[in-house]
């Protein structure tokens, strides 16, 4: 009997993997309480500020005038295929805001909800839904000022601009398993918020969100297809600029390297959340 469970489950144990199944139920279980924690989170970010949810989109919309007036003013920068270079880097930027808006709030939000992990059986692995739902309020405002750029610009609307949704979904992925993967352990070592944050700036520049891929040397373009955030942010720019559908073969890589994440995110989390409460 115990050679057949280990030849069914062979890295990990029976319990382990009823743990991880419970963390995917726990979040359709939760889905009320997700939606009414991410509406207080989000009027609990700016709680006692004269300007309110406003800077939710004062910074991105400083930094998207900032990277207007340097590359599209100062170097007079244009897009590939000389799309306007605001329209381009803005149809990239929006779907990096996501991604790290999400995340970090996802890595801290275990440690920042002590007060419920310590005084009540509480399933902190929603912790992670409620803050991508909260994330997902200001990627909704941003993506319609971006339509309307879109339209701004003439750009002609076609059905494959629905695929946005799907990326957006890539997004949810990813950052969840990395969100599970990365709270757990700053439980425990509280430097890797710290750590992100660092991480995040290298990423931003490793991936082609201010530049463009086509300025890279031809043999090191490939290396590109490594990092899954190019997935998301050039099937972004393909959906909505040229109707581009996504690489197949980047697409496989892309949902290998998610699930793994998600998957190993999962694992960790439930493996951890039962000392949560002591440690914090």
């Amino acid at each position: 009997m115990q050679s057949a469970q280990s030849n069914r489950y062979p890295y990990l144990t029976e319990r382990q993997v009823v743990l991880i199944l419970q963390l995917f139920r726990n979040l359709y279980r939760y889905r009320t309480m997700i939606l009414a924690l991410a509406a207080r989170d989000l009027q609990g970010r700016y709680a006692g500020t004269l300007a309110g949810i406003v800077w939710t989109f004062a910074h991105p919309v400083a930094v998207i005038f900032i990277f207007y007036f340097v590359f599209a003013i100062g170097f007079r920068s244009q897009g590939p295929g000389n799309t306007p270079f605001i329209l381009w880097f803005v149809s990239g930027f929006v779907p990096w805001l996501f991604f790290n808006e999400s995340l970090t709030s996802i890595t801290d939000s275990v440690v920042r909800n002590a007060h419920f992990i310590k005084k009540t059986v509480f399933p902190s692995e929603v912790l992670a839904a409620v803050h991508l739902t909260a994330s997902l309020v200001p990627h909704g405002v941003f993506t319609v000022l971006l339509a309307g750029m879109l339209a701004y610009y003439h750009v002609t609307f076609h059905l494959s601009m629905l695929l946005m949704l799907y990326f957006v979904f890539c997004t949810c992925v990813l950052v969840v398993g990395l969100g599970w993967l990365l709270s757990a352990i700053q439980v425990f070592y509280r430097d890797i918020s710290h750590g992100l944050g660092i991480g995040l700036n290298l990423l931003f520049w490793a991936t082609p969100i201010v530049w463009s891929p086509d300025n890279l040397p031809e043999q090191y373009q490939p290396i590109l297809r490594y990092n899954p955030l190019d997935y998301i942010i050039q099937g972004y720019r393909g959906v909505l600029l040229s109707h581009q559908l996504p690489d197949a073969g980047q697409t496989v890589y892309f949902w290998s390297v998610a699930l793994f994440l998600l998957l190993t995110g999962s694992y960790v989390f439930s493996r951890l959340k039962p000392q949560f409460a002591d440690v914090m």
